[in-house]
C-alpha cells in the first residue's frame, strides 16, 4: 500500500505542545503492524486472485465432464441448477442470514451476544410503481432498496436472460467443440463487446482500441479455420453465448451507469430472471429427454459433481466481485486472459487435446492484440 508524504501519516502529535519535539516517530509496535497489515492485504489479494484463476478452469472441466463423461445432454438443465443455487444463496445472505442474527443477538446470553457483530441488513425491495418517492428508471440514479417493479422488468430481466443464454450456449458447445477451441473463442468476445457498444452509444472507442479488437478477431478467425474438428452446431452455440455475454456486459455497463450493486444485490436479480429463462426452455427442449434418460438417476449416483458445478458457479461469480474490488476490472481482465491461455495450453499439453499450428498462431495473435488492447484502454489512447 502506497502512504503519501503527509508528516501527520508518519508521526503522532505528543500531549503538550511545549515539549522539546512537537512530534515523534511512531513507535515500533505501531510500525510493526503497519507492516502485517499491509502484508495481510497483499496475501488476501494474491489468494483471491489464484483462487479466481483456478475456480473459471474447474467450472469448465467440471461441467464437460457432466455433459460428455456422464452422458447429459441438458445444458439448459445444469445451467439452470447453478442459477438456482446462486439465487437461494444470495437471498438468504440478504434476508435470512440478518433475521437469524437478530434472533441470536435477542436470545444469547449477554456475554455472548455482546462479541457478536451484527450484519447490516438489506431491506426487502419495495416493487413500487415507477412514480413512487425514491424510484429509480432508466435515467435516474439510486441504490438496491428503490428498484422498481418497472425498473426491473425493463433492464433486471434483460440482463438475466442474457446471462442464462450465455451458461446455456457455453455449456452446449461442450458438446460438440473441445474444451480448447472454445477457450480460444472466448477471445472474440471484446470484439462484439467493443460493436455492441458502439452500436448502443455506450462508449465511443477510439481508432486504436478499434483496430486492437479488430485483430483480436482476425486471430480468432485463423483459430476457427485450423480447428481439425470444427462442428456447425458447436460453432453455433458457442457463438450464441459470446453474442448474449458481449449483450450482457453492456446491459450491466449501461445500468452500473446510473444504479451502484454489488454482486450479492446484482446477482439477487439476475440469478432467478437466468434461472427462470433457462427452467422455460429446458421444459420445451429437454425436459421429454430428461424423463426418458432418468436424469435425476444420474444426478443422484454423481451428487458430487452436480453440487460442485453449482457451487464453483456461485465461487466464481463472488470471486469476480472480489478481485475487483481488491484490484480493479483492468486486473481482473489480464487475470482472465492469462488464465484462458494457460487452460488452453493445460489441455493441449496435460489432456492431449488436438491443436494445429494454424489455431496455436491465431490464438498467438489474439492474445498478444489484447494485451495490446489492454494497454491502449489503461492508457486511455
Amino acid at each position: 500500500m502506497h502512504l503519501p508524504s503527509q508528516p501527520s501519516l508518519y508521526y503522532e502529535k505528543v500531549a503538550s505542545d511545549h515539549d522539546e519535539t512537537e512530534s515523534e516517530p511512531l513507535s515500533g509496535a505501531a510500525s510493526t503492524a503497519r507492516t502485517n497489515a499491509r502484508l495481510q492485504h497483499q496475501l488476501q489479494v494474491v489468494s483471491c486472485c489464484a483462487t479466481y484463476a483456478l475456480v473459471g478452469p474447474a467450472l469448465v472441466l467440471v461441467n464437460a465432464r457432466i455433459l460428455n463423461e456422464l452422458h447429459f445432454p441438458f445444458p439448459l438443465f445444469l445451467s439452470a441448477l447453478g442459477q438456482l443455487v446462486t439465487s437461494a444463496y444470495c437471498a438468504s445472505v440478504i434476508h435470512l442470514l440478518p433475521r437469524l442474527q437478530r434472533l441470536w443477538l435477542r436470545w444469547a446470553p449477554p456475554r455472548i451476544a455482546a462479541t457478536v457483530t451484527p450484519r447490516s441488513s438489506i431491506e426487502p425491495v419495495p416493487l413500487a410503481s415507477p412514480k413512487s418517492p425514491g424510484a429509480v428508471d432508466a435515467g435516474g440514479g439510486g441504490g438496491f432498496g428503490s428498484i422498481t417493479l418497472h425498473f426491473w422488468l425493463w433492464n433486471m430481466i434483460p440482463i438475466g436472460a442474457a446471462q442464462g443464454i450465455t451458461f446455456a450456449s457455453t455449456n452446449a458447445a461442450y458438446m460438440y467443440l473441445t474444451i480448447t477451441f472454445t477457450q480460444m473463442l472466448a477471445a472474440f468476445t471484446p470484439t462484439v463487446t467493443l460493436v455492441l457498444l458502439y452500436a448502443t452509444g455506450v462508449e465511443i472507442p477510439t481508432s486504436r482500441a478499434t483496430i486492437c479488437v479488430c485483430m483480436i478477431g482476425i486471430g480468432c478467425a485463423l483459430a476457427s479455420y485450423g480447428e481439425g474438428q470444427l462442428s456447425l452446431i458447436g460453432m453455433a452455440f458457442r457463438s450464441a453465448g459470446i453474442f448474449a455475454e458481449a449483450t450482457r456486459l453492456v446491459l450491466l455497463q449501461r445500468l452500473l451507469k446510473n444504479l451502484k450493486l454489488g454482486v450479492l444485490e446484482s446477482q439477487y436479480f439476475f440469478a432467478p430472471a437466468a434461472a427462470t429463462f433457462l427452467l422455460a426452455g429446458a421444459f420445451f427442449t429437454e425436459a421429454t429427454q430428461f424423463r426418458e434418460r432418468d436424469g435425476l438417476a444420474t444426478m443422484r449416483a454423481n451428487p458430487l459433481l452436480f453440487t460442485a458445478s453449482s457451487l464453483l458457479g456461485v465461487v466464481a461469480s463472488m470471486l469476480t466481485f472480489i478481485v475487483i474490488k481488491l484490484t480493479n476490472s483492468v486486473t481482473l481482465k489480464v487475470i482472465n486472459t492469462a488464465r484462458n491461455a494457460a487452460f488452453v495450453l493445460y489441455t493441449v499439453l496435460i489432456k492431449g487435446e488436438p491443436a494445429t499450428g494454424i489455431q496455436v498462431v491465431g490464438y498467438s495473435i489474439s492474445l498478444a492484440a489484447f494485451s495490446m488492447y489492454m494497454y491502449v484502454k489503461y492508457h486511455k489512447l
